[in-house]
């Protein structure tokens, strides 16, 4: 606001009124409302100025001389200096009576909207208001410092009075999260990710889609359990997301761009599993998001904290921005959450991506996890290199254990990257993924360097682009993102084809079901259709985020 100057035909408008004297601070602290005071200046300073204009006045309102706010406030909106218009600023100068406790709601809204960035009323203001002396109250408890907290010296009493005012930080940022308007593009972004929602409904899939890199951290079996609570409590829920806003470390978790998603109004707030508000409504979804989130946000808040303290024991200045960044983005990919352009600077583009694509998102870690320049660049924190090393040989390490260990139990195993069951373990009919996803990457890559395919019934290495109506390279990647499509967009590629990914002719009945019905749903109905034996077991495996392919 600061910055901001009236073109030239309105700054004379607002000028001569001033000196007819039709305005005065007498008449602009009069009104009962924001919404009469920007009616009263509209015909002055035009319909699209006047919200700037009355919220910089407002602003001079709430200081104890009006009269020379309203001095700096002429001055910053006509950019004239004062000696330029003396008999203007002294008419000012001459006003009393200017403000009165009464008028005070009539300037509250657009200050509080200015800084909201939304209109709200004088009731919200002062609900915000209330709920901000909560926490500034809270606040002045003793807490432990960032150093002591991050070395694990924080006391019972100390941890009480943090997450108490943490309650409030909680209760403000919801309240205020639900003052954004919903606009018409977030109606649509809405409903075009149910059918994305309700695919991930009824399971507890997070530790192995999501959390795969992770697996082989502590932080990853300590957050494990505490999803059943988050699944069945709401009351867990808001106390961990009250233990993470209260954490000393929190300011430097923003800063490094850490992911920590809400089960909340806004929709670039959501997990991209389930960025649709309205199948909230719907039994068992929000349970199922709330352990999906809370799951993910506690393993991101404890694994920052562990690698803050790492690195700052490694003499690396944990109040770096870059360091910060570095660490965010190593615990962000490798939970499946990677940055949407430079810096994340697309992130608010994440909910109408999510309706073209199955999960940009994981996309984008799955890419950055497997990128060379994060363990090879000296100007990466050494602190993030060697935990994203870590993480991956580990996760990499136990991935090829599970195969092994089923290989040597009679399922058969694949460690050709150019065929569909690398990563996987084949029992019958059912395939095992344990790759959290990450293989099809893998064999996308294999067969495009190598130019081959193999077969996953003959074993037969074919090389691409050769025979009769072959299979080529082009055709290999446009099967690959067609997978990646998110189910609205698939159901429209599947209908335009004919066919579906796979080649099986488009049923409009089978394919609305198909992006209806929760993954788990389908996949027990696939098990018992094909292998009633294995239903179990396969079931478990699938709760927790093991793909599962029956064919």
């Amino acid at each position: 606001m600061a910055n901001f100057c009236l073109p030239k035909i309105n700054t004379t408008k607002f000028l001569e009124a001033l000196k007819r004297g039709e305005i005065t601070p007498e008449k602009l602290a009069s009104f009962e409302s924001s919404a009469e005071r920007r009616a009263f200046l509209k015909d002055y300073v035009g319909e699209e100025h006047v919200k700037q204009v009355n919220t910089l006045i407002e602003s001079k309102m709430l200081l104890k001389d009006f009269k020379t706010g309203l001095v700096t406030a002429v001055k910053s909106m006509t950019g004239l200096k004062p000696e330029v218009k003396k008999d203007i600023f002294s008419k000012i100068e001459r006003m009393e009576d200017l403000l009165n406790p009464e008028s005070q709601k009539a300037f509250l809204e657009d200050i509080a909207s200015k800084k909201l960035g939304t209109d709200i009323t004088f009731e919200e203001a002062t609900k915000i208001n209330e709920l901000s002396k909560a926490s500034v109250e809270a606040k002045t408890k003793p807490m432990a410092t960032t150093e002591e907290f991050i070395a694990g010296k924080e006391t019972p009493e100390q941890k009480a009075n943090r997450l108490a005012y943490g309650e409030t930080l909680r209760q403000t940022f919801d309240y205020v999260d639900k003052l954004s308007p919903v606009i018409n593009k977030d109606v649509v972004t809405n409903v075009a990710n149910i059918p994305r929602t309700l695919l991930s409904t009824l399971d507890f899939s997070a530790p192995f889609r999501q959390g795969w890199g992770m697996m082989s951290r502590g932080e990853f079996y300590k957050a494990f359990p505490k999803m059943f609570k988050y699944a069945f409590s709401e009351k867990a829920y808001n106390q961990l997301q009250a233990d993470i806003l209260s954490r000393p470390t929190y300011d430097a978790m923003q800063k490094g761009g850490l992911r920590i998603s809400a089960v909340a109004d806004k929709l670039s707030k959501h997990e991209e599993q389930f960025i649709s508000t309205l199948a909230n409504k719907i039994p068992g979804v929000r349970g199922s998001e709330r352990a999906y989130v809370g799951f993910l946000n506690k393993l991101r808040a404890d694994t920052f904290d562990h690698l803050l303290k790492n690195a700052d024991m490694a003499g690396e200045s944990i109040k770096d921005t870059q360091t910060l960044k570095d660490l965010a983005n190593t615990v962000n990919d490798f939970t499946g959450s990677g940055n949407i352009g430079t810096g994340d600077r697309y992130a608010n583009t994440v909910p109408i991506a999510n309706a073209a694509l199955f999960s940009p998102r994981k996309l984008s870690a799955t890419v950055n996890m497997f990128n060379p320049r994060r363990y090879l660049d000296p100007k990466v924190s050494p602190t993030a290199r060697k935990a994203a090393l870590r993480q991956l040989i580990g996760s990499v390490g136990i991935t090829a254990t599970v195969l092994g260990l089923a290989n040597m139990n009679g399922a058969k195993t694949e460690t050709d990257p150019r065929s569909s069951d690398f990563g996987k373990g084949v029992i019958g009919k059912v395939h095992y993924d344990v790759t959290g996803g990450n293989g099809p990457y893998a064999v996308l890559l294999a067969r495009l360097i190598t130019n081959k395919t193999k077969s996953t019934t003959t074993n037969k290495v074919t090389k691409l682009g050769v025979g009769y109506k072959p299979t080529t390279r082009a055709d290999i990647a446009l099967k690959f993102g067609r997978n990646k499509l998110s189910p609205l967009a698939s159901f429209i590629a599947d209908w335009a084809y004919g066919t579906d990914a796979v080649g099986e002719k488009f049923e409009t009945k089978k394919a609305v079901v198909g992006r209806l019905q929760p993954l788990i749903l389908q996949d027990l109905q696939k098990l018992s259709e094909e292998d009633p034996a294995v239903m179990i077991g396969s079931g478990i495996f699938n709760l927790f985020g093991g793909g599962l392919g029956v064919y």
